[in-house]
């Protein structure tokens, strides 16, 4: 290309680079409007599964837009570069390698994915996803490597070293596979530690054999990354924590539990919880994703403290251990983790969870609420100190306030059974008073059986809890204060709105079919499902529903212990509605 063609190209980039924000901007003012429905169906609608193994149970149209452009751009640079002269077991060993960087950030949250910005979920899908690419990728060296030793290549150390990878790998790979990982169970974990720790030995061993100094530093850079981030979580997320004090029901433990250090969470985060171990201080092969639950208006503002509690069920083995935790124990706390949502730029927002879900978007609630507060008393003091004589407002000391978007909260909570509000109890009561006027909430809570007591809160206009009576139904006597009602009033509101939703698969369906139906040319909607997910468990009947349990002194049903004795039931506490889960 000659001096003139690149002047024609940047004096015609001159002209039409002004252009694009006109064009954009004319996009999202007319095309995007009328396409919103479609955008929400594509972006919250759930397919069923493409086959009857599940593989894609759960996912959405996007997420399974970018499953397959990704699988899809790994078989085509495959290959090209097979195109380009290299051989198709080269290209692969390559692609394999490539993609065991980001593999070996570790199966469970990161603190790197928080930060760009991925959900817990998606992680865990891509994890799973970029796992199987790689496996997939690795075998196909491993067999072209193999079929040379059956045409009489000798079996010297580096075959043997990629049979030790590879076998591991393919070990790995099957065991990912939903219905061998359920036959597992609570094993799982430590199978899969053994046999990925077995595949990485016998691929270091095989890169150093082969002298590729491109594989060796892609091998090094994955090992290096496990290691910074296992370092990087002892050293700045690891926090030892004293449990001083413990209340107890037949199907949830919650723990009071005081730091040295500060503990900075903000709303939606979670924390992983490692008990006290047989022979060291904790049990650091195991852990389990608990949420925090602050206890006062301070708490809730800052994000900030030392004193708080955590509330758990007892969905798998690990954490009915809790129950024989004591005043006095040490606990290891390793968090937090998660995205913030950043709630407080949006004007409407609504919060609904089902069952013990509600431990994940009330703190989201008493954090919009508290910051609400503290506005409005800054605000208050600063008319109190105002200067007569001047007629301005003396600036107080450090008086900043949030300037929240946030007008409109509404909490909706379909309870599983009649005493799960016992649960948080105070933290329901300290939501009703962070709004004085009344104006900010709207609360309903939809009890399955007729009222025996009186709500943990006040009830009034806006705090309304809703009992079956006279026969009904509780779907009978949920249809006036239904989360679509809610949802059709609230979209009228001007400003920004967002739905975040907490339980079980066929809960969090329906309120996606919510808000696609409700989104519309004029009023969009954002949908969003909370990271934290605890499985739920139908109420056991006999066990004290409500009444506080220390110790161990009620027998469980022998059936209900026969159906959670099964493998499926001890694989994790966390829900299985994961996108694009295994």
């Amino acid at each position: 290309m000659d001096v003139l063609t690149f002047y024609s190209i940047g004096f015609s980039a001159m002209w039409a680079l002004p252009l694009l924000p006109g064009i954009y901007a004319l996009f999202r003012r007319y095309a995007v409007p009328l396409l919103r429905r479609q955008l929400a169906r594509f972006r919250y609608q759930r397919i069923s599964g493409l086959t009857r193994l599940h593989l894609f149970r759960g996912a959405t149209c996007v997420e399974l837009l970018f499953l397959s452009a990704y699988i899809a751009g790994n078989g085509v640079a495959v290959a090209l570069e097979a195109i380009e002269g290299t051989t198709i077991a080269s290209s692969a060993a390559l692609a394999a390698s490539i993609n065991l960087v980001p593999l070996l950030l570790g199966g469970r949250t990161s603190r790197v994915a928080d930060v760009i910005g991925i959900s817990r979920p998606a992680y865990y899908a891509a994890h799973h996803w970029i796992g199987r690419t790689a496996i997939v990728e690795g075998l196909v060296h491993a067999a072209i490597g193999l079929n040379a030793v059956t045409q009489g290549q000798a079996f010297d150390p580096i075959a043997a070293s990629g049979c030790m990878a590879a076998g591991s790998f393919l070990a790995v790979f099957l065991l990912s596979l939903p219905w061998l990982r359920r036959t597992l169970g609570a094993a799982f974990h430590s199978v899969h530690r053994i046999l990925y720790l077995a595949g990485m030995a016998g691929l270091i061993w095989h890169v150093l054999l082969t002298q590729s100094v491109l594989h060796e530093i892609l091998v090094f850079v994955a090992c290096g990354l496990w290691f910074l981030s296992h370092v990087y979580r002892v050293v700045a997320r690891w926090r030892s924590a004293v449990v001083t004090g413990k209340w107890s029901d037949s199907e949830v433990t919650r723990l009071r539990l005081r730091t040295q250090r500060p503990v900075a969470a903000f709303p939606g985060s979670y924390f992983y919880l490692y008990l006290p171990g047989s022979y060291l201080n904790y049990d650091l092969l195991r852990s389990s994703a608990v949420m925090m639950l602050w206890s006062d208006v301070e708490q809730a503002v800052t994000g900030k403290t030392t004193d708080f509690c955590i509330l758990a069920g007892r969905q798998s083995r690990y954490l009915r251990q809790l129950r024989t935790i004591e005043t006095g124990d040490r606990m290891l706390l390793d968090g937090p983790y998660g995205q913030d949502l950043q709630l407080y730029g949006y004007e409407t927002v609504i919060l609904t969870a089902k069952g013990v879900g509600i431990v994940s978007v009330l703190p989201m609630a008493l954090h919009l609420a508290a910051r609400k507060a503290y506005d409005d008393s800054v605000r208050s003091r600063s008319n109190l100190d105002e200067d007569p004589t001047v007629g301005l407002t003396a600036p107080p000391a450090a008086a900043t306030v949030f300037r929240d978007a946030t007008r409109r909260i509404d909490l909706l909570w379909r309870l599983e059974h009649n005493d799960q509000d016992q649960w948080v109890a105070d933290q329901l009561r300290a939501l009703q008073d962070l709004d004085p006027r009344r104006v900010m909430l709207l609360v309903w809570c939809i009890y399955p059986k007729p009222q025996a007591r009186d709500p943990p809160f006040q009830e009034e206009p806006h705090w309304v809890a809703v009992y079956p009576a006279g026969g009904q139904t509780m779907a009978e006597a949920e249809a006036p204060y239904s989360f679509e009602k809610a949802l059709s009033h609230e979209v009228l509101m001007p400003g920004k709105c967002i739905v975040v939703a907490c339980g079980d698969r066929a809960f969090t369906d329906e309120r996606r079919a919510s808000v696609i139906r409700n989104t519309s040319r004029d009023w969009p909607i954002e949908f969003v499902e909370a990271e934290y997910r605890p499985r739920h468990n139908e109420h056991r009947p006999g066990h004290g529903r409500g009444r506080p349990r220390h110790g161990e002194g009620q027998t469980r049903h022998p059936s209900r212990l026969r159906r959670r004795d099964r493998p499926a039931d001890r694989i994790q506490s966390w829900s299985s509605n994961a996108p694009l889960m295994v």
